[in-house]
């Protein structure tokens, strides 16, 4: 059964025309600067940073000078709601879900960024635009980040400390009743720390829920959409390589995504899978039997990929481009 959610006591609410400002507190100047006073954003021109993930966002100070960093980014749409809607939105609860479940996320220990806003800009009617704001976590890359700029060897010996890192995020986000609804590799940040050990953290949890409990099926099927966005980033990257298409680009030593992904083999997914049902409290000594479940799930999606990669091969660069920059992985 889902929670209820509430703003949590710690936000509170700004409003100022059409524009309904949620802040947490201790933000509320430079929050409240950087949204109603464009101009304020000035001041940290030196500082100010323009970073890629899904789409473009900034990278401001806290304060002047200061290590700490905010990033605001802008919500949108995923896939072909994307293209045809941007980030244009009628849901009302959306916004205001990310920071109950951050919020929710943080105080039963799992890894996340820490929200500091979210801004809601009426449009017309019950359409709004919105606007995100969180701590940076510095020196954190996504998965698909980590995949691209790291080398062929860097990958072959994380492989394990990866998998082990992930293990522990998505099972604690599990059992603290979190049920991420766009769970792909995008939305999770990997970071190393100076010993070599990797921390992974969980993002963009503005379509998850919250349950009292999730079950078996309920984190299996959380798992496989894992697993499909590994499919769809090698399927990409097959295409990339068997039509030249700028889908991602490899390191400097010319090492390309497809020879990358090629590294993650089904043993490391087995790896995966069995490290997630046996760790801490084990969900079920019996934990092949889960393997089962994977074989045919991902047939209707890649389908679909098909569907639109090869409608036309003299349309398929625009495909595969349409697809790498619109869609979630």
């Amino acid at each position: 059964m889902s929670q209820k959610l509430k703003i949590p006591p710690s936000f509170s609410v700004i409003k100022r025309g059409g524009t309904t400002l949620f802040v947490k507190d201790g933000y509320q100047k430079i929050i409240t600067d950087l949204i109603f006073d464009p101009e304020s954003l000035h001041k940290y021109k030196n500082d100010t940073q323009v970073k890629f993930g899904r789409g473009s966002y900034l990278s401001v100070p806290v304060t002047e000078n200061s290590t700490e960093r905010l990033v605001i980014r802008d919500y949108r749409h995923g896939g072909l709601l994307g293209k045809l809607f941007g980030g244009v939105f009628f849901n009302e609860n959306r916004p205001l879900n990310e920071i109950c479940i951050s919020e929710i996320a943080v105080q039963k220990g799992v890894p996340s960024a820490e929200v500091i806003a979210i801004t809601k800009r009426r449009l017309w009617g019950i359409f709004y635009k919105a606007n995100f704001i969180s701590k940076e976590i510095s020196g954190a890359l996504d998965i698909i980040q980590f995949l691209k700029e790291s080398s062929l060897n860097c990958i072959q010996k994380s492989k394990k400390p990866v998998i082990f890192a992930l293990v522990k995020l998505v099972r604690n986000m599990h059992d603290a009743g979190i049920y991420h609804a766009d769970l792909h590799l995008k939305n999770i940040l990997l970071k190393k720390d100076t010993n070599g050990e990797f921390t992974a953290y969980i993002i963009d949890l503005d379509k998850s829920v919250v349950l009292n409990k999730l079950d078996i099926h309920q984190r299996i099927k959380n798992l496989l959409r894992l697993d499909r966005s590994l499919d769809k980033l090698r399927w990409l990257s097959c295409k990339e390589y068997q039509f030249n298409v700028p889908v991602s680009h490899g390191d400097k030593s010319g090492e390309s995504l497809r020879q990358k992904i090629a590294l993650i083999s089904k043993t490391d997914r087995i790896r995966f899978l069995k490290a997630y049902i046996l760790f801490g409290n084990a969900i079920d000594r019996d934990w092949k039997k889960y393997l089962r479940q994977g074989h045919s799930h991902h047939a209707l999606h890649k389908f679909w990929w098909r569907l639109l990669g090869l409608s036309r091969n003299n349309d398929y660069t625009g495909k595969l481009k349409y697809l790498s920059v619109n869609s979630g992985i």
